[in-house]
Formats: structure tokens, sequence, C-alpha cells
């Protein structure tokens, strides 16, 4: 069963993490509420020595009393660019030698709709997705290679508006490319953006699930703020019972890592305050728990 000993936190909220104090302030912060593990993104390290940075903070957290679950790397991988598959790798390479199993990714966005000619104004935008599948794949073959050196798996995180964004575009991924080591951030509230049956999408991939996310969501695909939000927990669309129920049903024994999105009241009221994300994110977890398990 999911026990709250699997609770963690993302901590993107705090966006420097450029000294050994900053990652102390965080970890304590994120420990002191009652998380077990911390979810790093590459972004927050100065980036000037990778393997030596995530070992420092792995480091830091261990003495805090927490684990860090998995290191966040957004690069897309759809666009056929060295830079953005070479940063991947590196990001697997620092996480695997610091210990650390997971490293979440998204694929990346789709092609743009090709518009017909002004003289076929009756004909609609035509899509062309082959190429950011064809490129997706060659970008996954490659990354695959630097997983094999270690133990750590890319956990590939279904994107809302990405060319993975739901359960049947994950199986299209699968149908192109398998690895032992590919898996999934299972983040209910992108698939509930397009109508998936959620519990049968955890049932379907098993052990596939490497992670997950806990963030809510209400509305349809669409643009961010005015088609779909991601509220604040219990307040959207998604079944948090059948949700956690799902998991006991797969046996699923990773970490359940909160995300706190409410990026208009943050910047506008809370002043991007992370310890403020971290302790509403601790307590609204801790809830909905309580009433799937009571």
């Amino acid at each position: 069963m999911i026990t709250k000993e699997q609770f963690g936190f993302n901590a993107f909220w705090w966006e420097q993490l450029h000294s050994e104090d900053q990652i102390k302030e965080c970890v304590d912060c994120i420990a002191s509420l009652g998380f077990k593990y911390v979810e790093f993104k590459r972004l927050s390290f100065k980036q000037n020595n990778l393997e030596k940075e995530f070992k420092i903070a792995v480091d830091i957290a261990r003495i805090a009393g927490l684990q860090v679950s998995n290191f966040v790397v957004l690069r897309s991988l759809t666009d056929n660019k060295e830079q953005d598959i070479n940063d991947v790798i590196d990001t697997v390479r620092a996480a695997s030698q610091a210990g650390v199993k997971v490293v979440n990714v998204v694929s990346g966005s789709p092609a743009e709709a090709v518009k017909a000619p002004p003289e076929d104004w009756w004909m609609p935008a035509r899509q062309n997705q082959g190429p950011a599948w064809d490129n997706l794949t060659k970008a996954l073959e490659k990354i695959s290679k630097e997983l094999d050196k270690g133990d750590s798996c890319l956990a590939l995180e279904p994107l809302v508006g990405a060319l993975v964004h739901d359960f049947y575009s994950i199986q299209e991924m699968y149908s192109r490319f398998d690895h032992p080591r590919l898996g999934i951030t299972m983040d209910p509230s992108h698939l509930l953006l397009y109508r998936n049956d959620i519990p049968y999408a955890i049932k379907r991939l098993g052990e596939k699930i490497k992670h997950v996310h806990m963030k809510d969501a209400v509305g349809r695909p669409g643009e961010f703020g005015l088609d779909f939000l991601f509220p604040t927990l219990g307040a959207g669309a998604v079944d948090w019972r059948a949700f956690l129920k799902a998991l006991d049903k797969i046996n699923y024994t990773g970490v359940l890592s909160g995300e706190y999105e409410q990026f208009k009241y943050m910047a506008q009221v809370r002043g991007n305050e992370p310890e403020y994300a971290a302790k509403t994110m601790y307590k609204e977890m801790t809830a909905l728990y309580n009433l799937a398990y009571r």
C-alpha cells in the first residue's frame, strides 16, 4: 500500500542551488515538513561541474534525512539538436554517478501544423508528425547507450502540448522504441486534460511507471490560464482515491513527488516563496492520502 513515507517534493521553486548553504536551506525546509524525498531540476545548479554538484546535493540531502528521488532535465528531443540530447546524456551520467536512479525528461513539441495556401483557404492546417517521432526515436536510442553504462533509468513525462502527452502517445513511443530503462513519470494532470482513463493507464503501464508527480488539473488542452489550470490538489478533476488505489494494484513502491504549480498566485501574492509551496503541498498530499485511506 502507498504510504506517506513515499512523499517527496519537486524543489524547482528553489531556483538557485549554487552553494552548499543554498542546498542545505532547501533540503532542511523540505525535510522539516515531513517529506522523505526531494526532486531537483538541473537548471537550479550552476552546471559548471554537474557530476560534482549532483554528488554534493545528494550528500547534503542525506544528512538532512532526505533521499534524492530524481533529477529533472527539460530539453526537446524532437528537434534533432545534438546539444539537447547531449545535455540529457550528461544528466544521466551525473545522476548515475551520484547514485540517483531516475532522470525525468519530456519529449519536446510536435511539429507545427502546416497551413494551406491562400487559394485553399477552406482546407484545415495539416499535421506532419512523422519527423518529430523519428527524431524522438533517434534521441532515445542515443540516450539509451548511456543508460546501459549505469543503473539509472529515464522517466519520460507526458506533457500537455508535447509530442508524448497522454496514454496513447506513450503507446506510440513504445511501439517505436522500447528499452528496459525507458520508463514513465505518471503525472495524472496531463492525462486528465486529454480525458484518459487514468487508473486503466496505470494498470497497463505497470512497472514502466518509475516516478509519480502529484498534480491536479482542470480544463482541456490549449492555452495555460485560459483553457486549463493546475489548481491546488483536490480542487481539480483528478480522482485521487482511484489514482492511489490504482498505484496500489501495481504495487508501486516509488516516490510520490508533489508539484506546486500555482504560478500566478506564487508570483503576485507569495513572492515565489519556496517554503510556502512546500508547506502547502505537504498539507494537501496528507489530506488526500487520509481521504483515500480512511
